[in-house]
């Protein structure tokens, strides 16, 4: 199935939506990562009149990042839900901020303007949906903050650069039992204990 749908094609009990999304058209920021492969797209459009579309559906793939603590390139799953509005338009409208994710109407926010809701949609010119838009802002969302290969990643030695999860590096000098304070802690009290004061005769 195309990543464009026209509304003409969607029945009213709407339209499920299966396709494959290539690396090179979803085309990540370096920084998010980068796609292995092509990404599966599952999911179903409705729309309840001719101005207007909802789609909802999952993503999901593999993706290759760089840890933030040892710099290696690892990869993981991808497993990303999207929903998204689109509104018919006569005139160019800017895409959703994805930085901004309230909900609209949300508790606390008021009653919101057919002016803002159609801030928060996609545009939708000739009654089609563009759906790559979507999909790649969602996988942009879904980038950890600070991507990790593993959960205890020791990190890079901050004298020489070696990856700590490799093994130690000659610059780590770990105590080890047989350190002489730790085969014996109580020499330690011992040596620093206050000699008691003579008696008085």
């Amino acid at each position: 199935m195309p990543l464009i749908i026209n509304l003409i094609d969607v029945p009213a009990e709407g339209l499920t939506i299966e396709c494959d999304v290539q690396p090179s058209d979803i085309a990540l920021p370096p920084d998010d990562g980068e796609i292995i492969g092509p990404v599966s797209c599952v999911g179903q459009i409705f729309s309840p009149d001719e101005r207007l579309a909802h789609v909802q559906g999952a993503l999901t793939g593999r993706v290759a990042r760089e840890c933030v603590r040892c710099l290696t390139i690892f990869e993981e799953d991808l497993d990303v839900s999207f929903v998204a509005d689109f509104c018919q338009s006569t005139q160019p409208i800017a895409l959703p901020d994805s930085s901004r994710k309230k909900k609209k109407g949300s508790r606390g926010q008021g009653p919101v303007d057919e002016e803002h809701e159609e801030d928060d949609m996609y545009p939708m010119i000739d009654h089609q949906v563009d759906l790559l838009p979507v999909l790649r802002e969602n996988l942009i969302l879904a980038t950890p903050l600070h991507p990790v290969c593993q959960e205890n990643c020791a990190g890079l030695c901050q004298v020489c650069g070696a990856n700590l999860n490799e093994g130690i590096c000659g610059c780590c000098s770990p105590v080890t039992a047989s350190s002489s304070l730790i085969a014996d802690p109580g020499s330690v009290v011992k040596k620093n204990a206050p000699k008691p004061s003579p008696r008085l005769a």
